[in-house]
């Protein structure tokens, strides 16, 4: 994926777009319930999704295999984890939010491996 700081940059708007969209909704409704849902849909969404996509951007991590793996992995955890808590609220049913809690936890430390490499990696004189 050649451009994986857009590929991030755009899930991260799609995000922030879904995160609003419920927000506006909750507030039509008076019905606050999913606010934890909606939180995590604009902090580990928009907010993680984006920063990966700038740390890509500004040569803060390399890009390469690892890279795509690591966009994969935050995608998954970014949409499981805010649907996790929605079962977890509303079905009591934990397994999905336990299963993005963690990849979203793998997502962070695939992007410090990241940032790591690319920090030691040897300069052009």
């Amino acid at each position: 994926m050649r451009s994986i700081d857009r590929a991030f940059f755009i899930l991260a708007v799609l995000m922030a777009l879904a995160g609003m969209l419920l927000g506006i909704q909750m507030g039509m409704a008076h019905d606050f319930q999913l606010v934890p849902v909606h939180a995590h849909i604009n902090l580990v969404g928009w907010v993680s999704l984006a920063l990966f996509g700038v740390g890509y951007r500004l040569g803060f991590a390399r890009t390469g295999a690892l890279a795509v793996i690591h966009f994969w992995v935050a995608a998954a955890g970014a949409i499981l984890l805010p649907a996790g808590i929605y079962l977890a609220i509303t079905q009591e049913q934990q397994a999905v939010v336990i299963i993005g809690s963690l990849l979203t936890l793998a997502s962070m430390l695939l992007f410090l491996v990241n940032v790591v490499r690319a920090w030691n990696a040897p300069t052009a004189a």
